[in-house]
Parts: structure tokens; sequence; C-alpha cells
């Protein structure tokens, strides 16, 4: 299969992809959302977002402090937590979050999605 067609079939992932290459093989930790925003001060991260049944959907660099502040930030589960409920996120779904290993000096924030 095609790099361009392929979707998300189970989580956790063992890598991420783009339209034409893997893009990491290697998940560094998970990560809380004050993780996150120590992250986010460091400069070059992309968030990409995996949901079942779906293609990986990656943000433009030049849109990741917006899209953590009004996307993200407040549905990050904490990894410590031993379980969630979706009713205690807006609108009933959330995200877990991986730091992953990048090429070319960017970080990249896996979120997978639970809804």
């Amino acid at each position: 299969m095609e790099l361009n067609q392929r979707i998300v079939l189970q989580m956790p992932l063992h890598e991420l992809w783009s339209n034409c290459r893997v893009a990491s093989t290697k998940k560094i930790r998970s990560l809380s959302a004050d993780d996150i925003t120590d992250i986010l001060r460091l400069g070059k991260t992309r968030f990409v977002i995996a949901k079942i049944g779906e293609y990986l959907k990656w943000t433009p660099l030049d849109e990741s402090y917006g899209f953590w502040k009004s996307e993200v930030k407040m549905r990050v589960v904490n990894p410590e937590a031993e379980g969630f409920y979706l009713e205690h996120f807006p609108e009933d779904y959330c995200y877990i979050a991986e730091e992953w290993e990048a090429d070319e000096g960017e970080r990249i924030i896996l979120l997978m999605m639970s809804h």
C-alpha cells in the first residue's frame, strides 16, 4: 500500500508516516499538557493526529501554537492517570499525547484521539 493511502488501523502506532515517507519509527515518551508546553517553547514542533479509520493529519509548523491553544491543551490525558472519562473533556473527546523522534530538528507530538 502506498503511504499516501495508508490509514490508521490500530493504536498505539509503531511508526508515523506522511504522504511519501515514514516520518519516524521511535516513540520517545508519553506527554502531559505541561510537557507539551515545554516542548513548544523549544521551537519547531509539529502535531499529528491519529484517529482509527482515518489518515494521519499533520498540522503545518506555523499553526502549531494556535492549534495547541484552541484544540489540544484542554484535551490532553495525563499519562499517569489510570483511566479517563470522555465526558470530562470538551465535546467528549481527548488526546493521548506522545513525543516522537523526528528528522531535520523537528519535534513531533502524536495525538491519539479517543472519542
